[in-house]
């Protein structure tokens, strides 16, 4: 069942999981792909809330090593909050074992964003060729209260054994653009 309102908007961002290379190599972690500064550059003013986490792979998570990074304006925590931020940039990675795996994963993220996109209000899902091996964007506008608008972009990218999720949050303006630039930094950074 597809949630709607305030909180499904939010849960539209966090549906994805922290990222290893399956196999050896340096640990991947999300802050290492786009830096603070990055950030604040991105979504056009302070952010002083960095929030990390981490899941470890484990045979019941499918091997997923899950890294997520944001930056937020300071107090807010998207874990608690009731709304957006007005401004916000989180990266997402998952890395697993295999790049079967990864495409997989992200295949079933294409099939959620499809499924948003059939909802009342849903967005259509635009394909970003050039960024990693696959990748695509979508959006949404969220007034939660009359005047208040957000709108929320969220880039999914495939790139070898890595599936990665980038979503900007920015209130009163667009943020598909700040997506494409983060994700293409991300992909960038990825092996």
């Amino acid at each position: 069942m597809l949630r709607t309102g305030i909180p499904a908007a939010l849960a539209f961002i966090v549906m994805t999981a922290p990222a290893y290379p399956q196999g050896g190599g340096k640990t991947l972690l999300a802050c290492d792909m786009l830096s603070e500064k990055e950030a604040i550059a991105l979504s056009g003013g302070p952010l002083v809330e960095v929030s990390r986490d981490e899941i470890k792979p484990t045979a019941e998570n499918g091997h997923d090593h899950n890294t997520v990074c944001g930056y937020f304006p300071k107090g807010y925590n998207l874990r608690k909050a009731d709304r957006p931020p007005e401004r916000g940039v989180q990266v997402q990675l998952h890395a697993l074992r295999s790049r079967d795996d990864a495409k997989q994963f992200y295949e079933a993220g294409r099939g959620v964003a499809q499924e948003r996109a059939k909802m009342p209000k849903g967005t259509s899902i635009v394909s970003l060729p050039g960024t990693g091996e696959a990748a695509f964007l979508q959006t949404r506008r969220i007034e939660p209260e009359p005047g208040a608008v957000y709108e929320i972009a969220i880039v999914q990218m495939l790139k070898g054994s890595v599936m990665s999720q980038v979503t900007v949050w920015r209130k009163g303006a667009p943020a598909d653009e700040a997506a494409k630039s983060a994700a293409r930094q991300v992909a960038s950074r990825l092996p």
